[in-house]
């Protein structure tokens, strides 16, 4: 059997989870293939027999460029997939919206998981609740998951099809990936309020394309001014923490003021659930969480390096 994982990263965390499991794939002895989103044409995937794709959640779901790549996804019927993905506290809706869309392609769902990861979310606390993660245990349990998915798409192959999964819904699969659901309203509307302002004494456009080429929903155009921003922007904040100039400013104050009630309500609260189930291991006590100190105060831009 032929396979491939596909994977969306942007700070590297998910890339390490990938390459883990491709690890535990290619040690079954089958062929299997890595490759990025962007590397990957959703349309020529008939070669495969089973499919692994993964992002981070962002906003409790996937970015658009994932949505996108799904619904460009053709000649899959009947083969196998899997998916998997990453978070800094709540996998949320992820599982539950990429899931049925894989198998509205025609693929059969074999397998999901998902992993606790440091986040850089500009306006969380820094010390993080997550910081720390994927550490070796975490890899290898990417390890182990990505050989158990080989050894279950041959065994669906030859007629066990009890083994395939189904995936939790309603309250059982709140209760599984998304215990703690609130967000400050007031958080919500100032994120949608957010403007994006361009420094054109910093910005090196067109020499520097960086957050163009990077942009995972195409939202921004350089070439006019002032500088767009489109309505398809999904605020994931990528373009502003990876400028290499810091040439894209936000006003995160007002952000971060509406957003640490959640750091509690939801974040510290969905932490402490996962911990209680035995499903995250806490490797950043909580007094050392940097309560006072969020992410865009305790570095400036580039705050990391897009994973390439």
């Amino acid at each position: 059997m032929k396979s491939i994982v596909i994977y969306y990263s942007q700070t590297g965390n998910t890339k390490k989870i990938a390459k883990a499991i491709y690890a535990g794939m290619s040690q079954t002895g089958e062929q299997c293939d890595i490759a990025r989103l962007r590397d990957v044409d959703p349309g020529n995937l008939a070669g495969y027999d089973l499919i692994g794709l993964g992002s981070p959640v962002i906003h409790a779901r996937e970015l658009p460029n994932v949505t996108r790549f799904i619904n460009y996804m053709t000649s899959v019927d009947g083969k196998h997939a899997f998916a998997f993905c990453t978070h800094g506290a709540i996998p949320g809706y992820y599982l539950g919206r990429i899931v049925p869309a894989l198998i509205q392609r025609g693929l059969t769902v074999i397998g999901w998981a998902d992993w606790f990861c440091s986040a850089y979310h500009p306006v969380i606390p820094k010390p993080y609740f997550t910081d720390g993660h994927p550490d070796a245990i975490d890899l290898k349990e990417a390890e182990d998951f990505g050989r158990e998915m080989i050894e279950r798409s041959k065994r669906i192959s030859q007629g066990e099809t009890g083994l395939i999964p189904t995936l939790p819904r309603g309250r059982e699969y709140d209760e599984r990936y998304f215990p703690v659901a609130e967000s400050p309203e007031d958080f919500k509307k100032m994120v949608v309020q957010t403007e994006f302002k361009v420094n054109t004494e910093k910005c090196n456009y067109p020499r520097c394309t960086h957050c163009i080429d990077n942009c995972p929903t195409n939202a921004i155009d350089l070439s006019v001014s002032p500088p767009i921003f489109d309505k398809s922007c999904d605020l994931c904040w990528l373009c502003e923490q990876i400028c290499p100039t810091g040439a894209i400013e936000i006003d995160y104050e007002p952000l971060d003021k509406f957003h640490k009630p959640f750091n509690v309500s939801v974040l510290q609260k969905s932490v402490d659930t996962f911990e209680a189930k035995g499903l995250f291991r806490r490797l950043v006590p909580n007094e050392k969480i940097g309560w006072d100190t969020s992410f865009w105060t305790v570095k400036k831009p580039p705050r990391f390096k897009i994973d390439d």
